[in-house]
């Protein structure tokens, strides 16, 4: 079983598209955990969902303040560790449990593996992992990991992938320059081995998913971890740039504000997204955007110039590019 642990902040509208998403592609027998973080009047948005996903199962554990995070211990192994978990927990009047929280989902979940993903991301295609996959992963468990964001249909998928019968597969080291197919990293579809990847959180300072990504990727890439990638022949998930909620990113968006988005997913609005027919980047802006109440279909967004270029901005190389 896979165990899907999805993050999520103040963006109760977009967790409920992902989680629609999720239930309808997913084929794989899975577990869904969605541990999330929140504010002010977004804590109904959070409330309504839970009460919508009750009967599917869905488990909702929020982060809570603490004055240090204990899992730290384990992490503390350098000057560069300890200035950040100071930082970032100890001296953070804002700092709670995220790490510690996380590795327990992990610990007691009892599924083998595990994936994360955020709540900007949509599953756009149906999905059966293949056994083969999973033996590779379970003959290897510190060194190989399952993509779903990436497919022949992206643009710069590089020459060297060895295509199987029904998935891809390469060397995470084989390129210096970072993409997709040279990041061993990500908090966004991709599966990993429960214990092997958790034995490696435990000894990473993190604080939320972002710096998770970050120090996880760096440490990961110093130790030429999770070396064998696979993916499916075509990607089965995009993040959607709607709007950004973390102060430690600076991917571009097209700025659709959360207040706004909580406010009519409180009034009873759903979320729709136009997805681009032709797939060639793991992160898009969607052509249009509604919100749909009932018979109520309010077209809030269509791509515009702004759009465009915010999806220029959007490489291969991750998306870390400020838009002014």
């Amino acid at each position: 079983m896979v165990l899907n642990i999805i993050f999520s902040y103040n963006r109760a509208i977009q967790l409920d598209y992902l989680l629609q998403s999720t239930l309808k592609h997913f084929k794989t027998d899975s577990k869904i955990v969605v541990l999330y973080h929140t504010s002010g009047p977004h804590k109904e948005g959070y409330e309504l969902l839970k009460k919508k996903y009750a009967e599917q199962h869905v488990n909702f554990i929020e982060r809570k303040s603490v004055i240090f995070d204990l899992s730290y211990f384990k992490s503390l192994n350098s000057k560069k560790d300890w200035e950040f978990f100071k930082k970032k927990n100890l001296f953070n009047k804002n700092g709670d449990n995220f790490k510690g929280l996380l590795q327990k989902i992990i610990r007691n979940s009892n599924c083998e593996f595990l994936m994360f993903n955020t709540d900007d991301g949509v599953f756009y295609d149906d999905i059966t992992i293949p056994k083969e996959v999973f033996d590779i992963i379970r003959a290897n468990p510190e060194n190989a990991s399952y993509r779903l964001y990436v497919g022949e249909n992206l643009e710069g998928q590089p020459s060297y992938l060895e295509k199987k019968n029904n998935y891809y597969q390469w060397d995470y080291y084989t390129d210096t320059v970072i993409h997709h197919w040279s990041y061993p990293f990500s908090v966004d579809g991709t599966i990993y081995n429960s214990k092997g990847l958790l034995k490696h959180l435990e000894k990473m300072v993190y604080h939320n998913p972002v710096t998770l990504e970050e120090n996880g990727f760096q440490y990961i890439k110093q130790r030429k971890l999770f070396r064998i990638g696979l993916s499916p022949l075509t990607s089965k998930l995009v993040a959607t740039k709607l709007n950004r909620v973390s102060v430690d990113s600076l991917n571009p968006t097209i700025h659709i504000k959360p207040d706004f988005l909580n406010e009519k997913f409180i009034a009873g609005y759903t979320l729709e997204l136009v997805i681009p027919k032709k797939i060639d980047n793991a992160n898009i802006v969607p052509s249009e955007i509604y919100l749909v109440k009932k018979d109520q279909r309010e077209l809030i967004y269509s791509l515009d110039a702004h759009g465009e270029k915010v999806q220029s901005l959007l490489g291969i190389e991750g998306a870390k590019e400020q838009l002014e």
